[in-house]
């Protein structure tokens, strides 16, 4: 049996003149591996949920070949309908400023040979909500450690 593998993600941002921040969380097989954050001096809140999901599937991809896992079954898992689409390649990208994440989202996305699934923000879900805790802590970090 494939080792099931969820990326969650989640990104804080109002403006390109505000701070932003994102978060990501690695489940495998429903046990929380690792989770991480960063600081964007300027993010809209699309602008975080992206760099959120490529940040999470780059280090699950990372995960993947340091265990030599092959088989390794890998679900984006966002709130964020735009990310999903972006992702799995559904919806075009239209936004100039958005093109460059958009490109890097779906080679990181392909590269992991990823499927997507869509939660309802702030319903509750353990990993959603922690990923919300932890974009937010990114952005008030001001890139602080």
């Amino acid at each position: 049996m494939p080792t099931l593998i969820e990326v969650f993600s989640d990104g804080s941002g109002n403006t390109m003149a505000s701070d932003g921040g994102f978060g990501w969380r690695i489940v495998v097989d429903g046990i929380l591996l690792e989770e991480g954050n960063g600081y964007l001096p300027q993010a809209t809140n699309n602008v975080a949920e992206i760099t959120a999901a490529i940040k999470g599937l780059e280090r699950a991809s990372a995960i993947i070949i340091q265990n030599g896992w092959n088989l390794a079954k890998v679900i984006l898992v966002s709130d964020s309908q735009l990310v999903l689409g972006y992702a799995s390649g559904k919806w075009r990208c239209k936004a100039e400023h958005l093109k460059p994440l958009n490109r890097d989202l779906q080679q990181i996305y392909n590269k992991v040979d990823a499927d997507t699934r869509w939660v309802r923000g702030h319903s509750g879900d353990e990993h959603n909500e922690g990923c919300d805790k932890l974009a937010k802590a990114g952005r008030e970090s001001k890139g602080q450690p």
